[in-house]
């Protein structure tokens, strides 16, 4: 976790959404390819589960369909061909996401970042840590979401209740949990220390 690709504030973030169009695509893999302005992944994660992106999961256009720029030096180009050209066993939902009037009410308001965000489960699981401990190295941190998804593995998805239980979807990468500290540092919540070396606690969110 490098802290200069972990910070990103409300209103740069709300910059670069306003330079797309209604119904415009965003791809997770946009930003590690190296696409200039482009959203990071994990953050695009977190916008569509507070529902300031919509996550495509049906008819997911073509790389080419949406126009991306990449699309000549993109190695997951195949991955969203059409059925009969596509080769690919790699899933495409939760990949590519498309801009709603919800995302424009938030570059109106930028401030609506910090009401939703709380209420993600991976900002509850980082608002638990923290209250452990004011300071972590990215290490430990990775070290304590490794141990939860082990966890989380080893126990039904379902209280005993029968209620679905709020925790982090930890079947996948650690990019949502970048893309949550992200914001969060942007949000003025975390500060970054020693170069990058130390993530701590600047305002409680919880």
């Amino acid at each position: 976790m490098g802290a200069d690709a972990l910070v990103l504030d409300p209103e740069e973030l709300a910059r670069r959404l306003a330079a797309l169009g209604q119904g415009a695509v965003l791809c997770v893999h946009q930003a590690e390819l190296g696409e200039p302005a482009a959203i990071p992944g994990g953050v695009l994660l977190v916008l569509g589960a507070i529902g300031l992106l919509a996550p495509l999961a049906q008819r997911i256009p073509s790389c080419v369909e949406h126009d991306c720029a990449l699309v000549a030096r993109c190695q997951y180009v195949a991955d969203f061909a059409r059925e009969e050209r596509s080769r690919s066993e790699r899933p495409k939902s939760g990949r590519k996401f498309r801009v709603t009037e919800a995302t424009f009410a938030f570059v109106e308001d930028p401030s609506l970042l910090a009401t939703l965000l709380v209420q993600h489960p991976v900002a509850r699981w980082l608002a638990e840590r923290f209250a452990e401990r004011a300071a972590w190295t990215p290490f430990a941190l990775a070290e304590a979401w490794l141990a939860a998804a082990q966890e989380a593995a080893a126990r039904p998805r379902r209280s005993a209740g029968g209620a679905a239980e709020a925790t982090p979807d930890f079947d996948g990468s650690r990019r949502e949990l970048a893309g949550c500290i992200a914001l969060l540092v942007g949000l003025g919540h975390l500060a970054w220390q020693r170069e990058g070396l130390l993530l701590r606690l600047a305002r409680p969110w919880w």
